[in-house]
């Protein structure tokens, strides 16, 4: 074939894979046309949570929490003209649920992004075939650290791990009191293997000893032996890996037994249920949340006193923490999808997400900040303690 006939074809057959590509909304980023779980007039996210099984709690009130903050943005005529659709699907906390409620999330409602997903076997099982169809998890309702590392362009955390929790906290309590024997006692779960590894690393890390290390089950109820073990261990300081039953429990075993050296579990713990359980007043707890004194602030006009207003009349109950954690990750969700734009894609609502600096939580948590390396929000944590039946703030700004 002559050089010159060669060439025309070559630019013919390229100027007509452009039309085609044009026409069908290929080549480079998505067009919002093409976007799934995308309109022109409205934005469809999915949640797989537990709003019948042993954690409801957490799942129910993470989903009012983001009904709350979609519904103000919709309200107000949506983002860019499209109203935000949340579809929440119920498991039971049971893993083979959560990948049927994932499947159909992905392949009957088609959703744009996850947001809200609750616990750690639930996420690991399904984020391969999320990720693989093109769809983020956006702050999932579990602080593991599979979350966010290794880091991957689709997966944002709003907390910092359960390993660092732990870590903050063993070191902050060194440098305060100067304890040198330190033990652990964990749920035997993914959640608390993760607890041991902090702790491992804090041990390390502050070249600490390890004077005892005990595993227990979530149904468990008698913690007297525990409790003994760790008082003939010589042991300085407790770092707990519980569950809210057991975190009582062990509490106060502990201190009906006289052992009185400081106790200090995670953002797992610290709960309005924990703190106003008979005899946790001491309790510690690290976390990169705050949970706001709903009884002072709805006697006010505080931003947070509305809310809670709001929250009873909408629910007729009292807005547990999990309720204010769905808030918060909503109006992440929100300011992403503000940010990216009226011509909406993936690509553009992750640069947007990696774009949000020094984001101020509405009811007075650790602020958040999100970068292309950085794809865990909490930029510090806080370290609390039971007092009087409530939880008040000893220290801010833990490191990490």
């Amino acid at each position: 074939m002559p050089a010159g006939m060669e060439s025309d074809m070559k630019k013919t057959l390229i100027l007509i894979t452009t039309v085609l590509l044009a026409a069908c909304g290929g080549g480079g980023e998505e067009s919002t046309g093409s976007v799934r779980g995308v309109t022109a007039d409205s934005i469809t996210l999915g949640s797989h949570t537990d709003l019948s099984g042993p954690v409801a709690v957490w799942g129910v009130g993470t989903s009012n929490g983001q009904r709350m903050r979609y519904d103000e943005v919709n309200a107000l005529g949506g983002v860019h003209g499209r109203k935000i659709e949340l579809v929440v699907e119920d498991t039971g906390y049971q893993v083979p649920a959560a990948v049927k409620a994932t499947n159909k999330l992905l392949n009957v409602d088609n959703i744009f992004l996850m947001v809200g997903a609750l616990g750690t076997p639930a996420n690991n099982a399904v984020l391969p075939r999320m990720l693989d169809a093109g769809v983020p998890n956006l702050f999932p309702l579990t602080a593991a650290v599979q979350m966010y590392e290794p880091l991957h362009p689709m997966k944002f955390s709003a907390f910092v791990s359960y390993r660092d929790q732990v870590r903050s906290g063993v070191a902050h309590m060194v440098k305060q009191r100067g304890v040198q024997n330190v033990c652990l006692q964990a749920v035997a779960t993914d959640y608390g293997e993760e607890v041991h590894v902090g702790f491992e690393q804090a041990v390390e890390e502050l070249s600490l000893t390890v004077s005892y290390v005990g595993r227990h089950k979530g149904t468990e109820t008698d913690y007297s032996g525990t409790v003994t073990s760790i008082r003939n261990s010589d042991c300085e300081l407790l770092v707990l890996g519980p569950l809210i039953k057991d975190a009582i429990l062990i509490y106060t075993a502990a201190r009906d037994a006289g052992w009185d050296a400081p106790i200090v579990g995670n953002m797992v713990p610290y709960s309005y249920e924990v703190a106003a359980a008979p005899g946790m007043d001491g309790f510690y707890s690290v976390a990169p949340v705050l949970l706001p004194d709903f009884a002072a602030e709805s006697q006010t006009d505080s931003w947070v006193g509305n809310w809670y207003r709001s929250y009873v009349e909408r629910y007729n109950e009292e807005p547990p923490v999990q309720a204010v954690s769905g808030y918060v990750m909503a109006d992440l969700t929100v300011r992403a999808l503000e940010a990216a734009g009226p011509d909406l894609t993936t690509d553009k609502v992750l640069a947007a997400l990696e774009g949000i600096d020094n984001y101020q939580d509405p009811f007075g948590g650790p602020s958040m900040s999100f970068s292309a390396t950085k794809h865990q929000g909490a930029d510090y944590l806080n370290l609390y303690q039971v007092r009087n039946g409530k939880w008040e703030t000893v220290e801010t700004r833990l490191p990490y």
